[in-house]
Formats: structure tokens, C-alpha cells, sequence
């Protein structure tokens, strides 16, 4: 038990590490939490940043964020394999950030990665369906898609097939429907107030990450 502890809180401190908010900062001298949709995610500084400072935040939020931690943890941890969880946590709830942060989307992919190869593949694959299929502008939707499809595949697959559910998988397989949901969840908190009531700008949260379209 306290070793679990002690990993949530590792993780989470190292999920708070705000890449592209500090990436901001020094390099284009600006606050994106103050400017664009308000969140401290790659995709509120993308328009403005060059190649290689995008390769740089994917490199810190999808493998020294997601993928190590989780890597090491389900090889040498697996009963402890949930609190790889807290990593998406920390990034979408920064401590360094007064609670704000991303979407947890680029944090979400090196855990996916690191969890089943597999089932990477598969979302992997599924996204670039989408992508090339559908020309979306904003590619978080078809890997919100990707995700959302993925954990249906492991659901089905576990009640019937066990292709990719085999037993000593299971454990993390339904870590992913977990980050599914944590992402969803994230994406209808938007960046401003939250109405419960008002379904439309649920529906376009989910689908466009906005209030309105």
C-alpha cells in the first residue's frame, strides 16, 4: 500500500510537468494559458511553434511522460499498473499550474504504448483511418475516436475472444478504458464553465473542443 502511494504521487508529480506552458514561456516569451483555448496542452501552442519545438514536447509528454513510467511499472510492477493513471492526471491537473493543464491526449499515447503494443497498433491504425479518410484539421478528434473504438475492441475482445485480453493483460487492458474515459471526461470540462444542463455544448466539447462551432 505505501508503495502504491508513493508511486501515485510520483507520477502525478511528474504527469504536472507543464512541457508545452514552460516551452511557451521561454521560448515565445507568451502565457498559453491566456491565449487560444486556455489550456496548457500542445495543441493550444501548435499553430504558433516550429517543428522542432513540437517534436520536442511529443518527445517529453508522449515517451518521458507516458511511455517510460509505464514501461517500468508494468514490467516490474504490474499489480501497481493503475496508478499509471496519475500521469494523465497530473498533466490535465497540474500542481505547478494552479490545477489547470492539458487534455491528457499526448500523455494518453506513451501510456497506451507502454501498457500493450498491440492495442498501440490498433489505435495507431485506427487514427490514421480517420486521418487520411476524413481530412480532419484538428487531430484530436479522430484520436479521440481511436481511443473510444480501442476500448470497445477490448471490451469485446474480453468477453469473447481474448485475443488481446489474455489473462496476464486484463489488468492493464481496462486501465485503458480508464484513460478513455479520464480523456472524455476531460474534454466536456472544456476551459470554462461547466452546465451539466446545456447538452450542446457537451456534444460540441466532445466533437470540436468548443463551446460553439
Amino acid at each position: 500500500m505505501v508503495t502504491l502511494v508513493i508511486f501515485s504521487i510520483i507520477f502525478y508529480f511528474l504527469g504536472s510537468f507543464p512541457t508545452s506552458y514552460l516551452m511557451g514561456k521561454k521560448k515565445y516569451k507568451i502565457d498559453i494559458l491566456e491565449i487560444g483555448s486556455n489550456h496548457s496542452g500542445l495543441s493550444n501552442i501548435y499553430k504558433i511553434s516550429t517543428k522542432k519545438t513540437i517534436l520536442i514536447i511529443l518527445f517529453i509528454d508522449v515517451v518521458i511522460k507516458g511511455f517510460l513510467p509505464t514501461i517500468f511499472v508494468v514490467n516490474f510492477f504490474y499489480d501497481m499498473t493503475p496508478v499509471c493513471i496519475f500521469l494523465i492526471i497530473g498533466h490535465n491537473w497540474s500542481l505547478f499550474l494552479r490545477f489547470k493543464g492539458g487534455k491528457g491526449l499526448t500523455v494518453s499515447i506513451g501510456l497506451l504504448s507502454g501498457i500493450n503494443f498491440l492495442l498501440f497498433i490498433s489505435l495507431l491504425s485506427i487514427f490514421l483511418f480517420f486521418w487520411v479518410i476524413f481530412r480532419f484539421k484538428d487531430s484530436s478528434l479522430p484520436w479521440m475516436f481511436s481511443f473510444v473504438l480501442t476500448s470497445l475492441i477490448v471490451t469485446f475482445d474480453s468477453l469473447f475472444y481474448h485475443f488481446f485480453s489474455h489473462s496476464i493483460f486484463m489488468l492493464s487492458n481496462y486501465l485503458i478504458i480508464l484513460v478513455t474515459i479520464l480523456l472524455l471526461f476531460r474534454r466536456i470540462l472544456g476551459n470554462g464553465e461547466y452546465n451539466i444542463y446545456n447538452w450542446k455544448i457537451i456534444f460540441n466539447r466532445l466533437l470540436f473542443d468548443r463551446d460553439k462551432i
